[in-house]
């Protein structure tokens, strides 16, 4: 056989494997990543997001909303990692109205992802506003009320921590118990509990800002704690851990906050800096200036706050509806010091009780918040 029939013989080949492949490949991926909602549709009430998540290359899939398509205010809202269909109900009434974005992210071992957009509009005008949750214990009294926490909140109370973790947070607390403590050398809970100052510095340790929900951890991930160190988590084999401590029991909500519970005492660096008690709120002369505390509002209202600068760098501020952190909405940002004064439209909100939160951020990412509640009445 001459080498240009060969030629051809391998060229026709290839042409009807590229055939057979193409179609294929093609439906493959249109199963793949949000199935629903369509881009561009328009959503009310409570509807279904379904995703389908590959699995190999990818290690996990996060799912966020942009409201106002805007990357940057990004709300999470699920994750996963089983190979396979995705379905999650969202509330839409906890959003705005107006023209928003899903970002699905599928993500690699090497934490690189790739992301599909997905634009949607909310319209729900007239719609049942969402169900306000109920006030609860906050994260002290829910430590006291579980029985199982005595040298915790013993530690707390030694420490003066005890208004710090009352304050209105969000905190994530990573709770040992009585056993933990116990696993200590002989002698070290009482010497810790006569110096105060290590003690703190211990205790903060065990403490992250923000509300840190179980689903949001993933292996390899860090965070800053109120201490000032920061702490590793490492997942595998359907286990958690926090440094050296397991987390045996998650998820445990409070009013300012939620609790997940480990096994082992866990300790900063030895070459940590001594941790400052989380920064107080900040003077009335600065921060969110109206509306006021518990405010009742309605239409368009002015919203005021005051920007100190140094030693922040940014502020942001969000609205939570219902309070709830985990579904909150990016407003505005700024790095400009001085008085800011933005209109907001409280009819693209659900009547009921919410909060606004604002956060002035440092150099380091950490932030002091202020949280002020208020009222919709439209």
């Amino acid at each position: 056989m001459s080498s240009k029939s060969q030629w051809f013989r391998t060229f026709v080949l290839t042409l009807l494997i590229v055939a057979l492949v193409l179609p294929v490949a093609a439906g493959a991926q249109e199963q793949t990543g949000l199935v629903s909602p369509a881009d561009g549709a328009t959503l009310s009430g409570t509807v279904d997001v379904t995703a389908v998540f590959p699995g190999a290359p990818y290690t996990r899939w996060d799912l966020f909303i942009l409201p106002g398509g805007d990357d940057s205010g990004k709300i999470w809202v699920a994750t996963g990692s089983d190979a396979g269909e995705a379905t999650l109900s969202l509330d839409t009434t906890k959003y705005p109205d107006g023209d928003h974005a899903f970002s699905l992210r599928l993500v690699k071992a090497d934490s690189n992802y790739d992301e599909q957009i997905v634009n949607f509009t909310i319209a729900n005008a007239g719609a049942p506003a969402a169900t306000t949750p109920v006030a609860g214990p906050d994260i002290v009294e829910t430590a006291i009320a579980a029985g199982s926490f005595e040298t915790l909140v013993a530690a707390v109370q030694a420490a003066g921590l005890v208004e710090t973790l009352q304050g209105a947070g969000p905190f994530t607390v990573f709770a040992p118990t009585d056993e933990a403590f116990a696993k200590l050398p002989a002698g070290t809970v009482e010497g810790l509990l006569e110096d105060p100052e290590a003690l703190a510095n211990i205790l903060l340790y065990h403490v992250v800002p923000g509300k840190v929900m179980a689903a949001q951890v993933s292996d390899g991930l860090t965070a800053t704690t109120a201490q000032g160190a920061t702490v590793t988590f490492t997942v595998a084999d359907g286990a958690v851990k926090i440094n050296d401590a397991n987390i045996v029991t998650t998820d445990i909500e409070a009013s300012n906050g939620v609790i997940h519970v480990i096994d082992s005492v866990i300790l900063p660096p030895a070459d940590a800096p001594a941790a400052a008690a989380p920064a107080p709120a900040p003077a009335a002369t600065f921060g969110l200036l109206s509306p006021a505390d518990g405010a009742t509002i309605s239409g368009t209202v002015d919203v005021t706050a005051n920007f100190p600068g140094s030693p922040y760098v940014r502020w942001d501020l969000f609205v939570l509806p219902g309070g709830d952190d985990s579904g909150k909405i990016w407003v505005a940002s700024g790095e400009d010091a001085g008085e800011a004064t933005l209109s907001l439209d409280t009819t693209n909100l659900p009547n009921g009780e919410h909060a606004f939160s604002l956060r002035l951020v440092k150099a380091d990412s950490n932030y002091d918040e202020q949280i002020v509640t208020f009222t919709i009445a439209n």
